[in-house]
């Protein structure tokens, strides 16, 4: 009896490990990128945090980072990746905790971008990312309006 329980203590520990390992070397891997990238004098960021973007399948992501420069949005993947996205091109700017696959995210949100040329890119955040995404994001979206009606056009009365 005694050899059972062990046996199912072991199992046990073996599937846990198995689950929070990966997560954590992913997240070291994480911030390593984001620390390369900060000491880079090239390129200043406002926002730079961890994300994940979502790709083709409903459990398929890029795990990385998800940088905001003055007038681009930036992914840099763990594996080599690269996307980027002009904030000119944003028409529409969505989060939430349901992927567009149809998806349920626990403890986690996702930001859901529409370019321009209605392109959709996904990215997963953990929350506290999720509400700096929609502060930074919201402040961008202002300054736009602001700058909008600032513009005097000539013309009929």
């Amino acid at each position: 009896m005694s050899a059972l329980v062990l046996v199912l203590i072991g199992a046990a520990a073996a599937v846990i490990l198995l689950a929070v390992v990966p997560r954590l070397l992913l997240r070291r891997g994480q911030d390593r990128l984001a620390r390369r990238l900060l000491d880079e004098p090239a390129v200043s960021f406002r926002l730079l945090t961890r994300a994940e973007r979502g790709s083709a399948g409903v459990y398929r992501r890029l795990p990385g980072v998800l940088g905001l420069t003055g007038d681009t949005l930036v992914f840099f993947g763990l594996f080599g990746e690269k996307e980027t996205l002009a904030t000119s091109r944003i028409q529409k700017i969505v989060t939430g905790s349901v992927l567009s696959s149809g998806r349920r995210l626990l403890g986690r949100e996702v930001l859901r971008l529409t370019a321009s040329d209605g392109a959709e890119v996904e990215f997963v955040l953990e929350r506290a990312s999720a509400s700096a995404w929609r502060s930074h994001l919201g402040l961008w979206a202002i300054e736009e309006r602001r700058a909008g009606t600032d513009l005097v056009t000539p013309g009929r009365r």
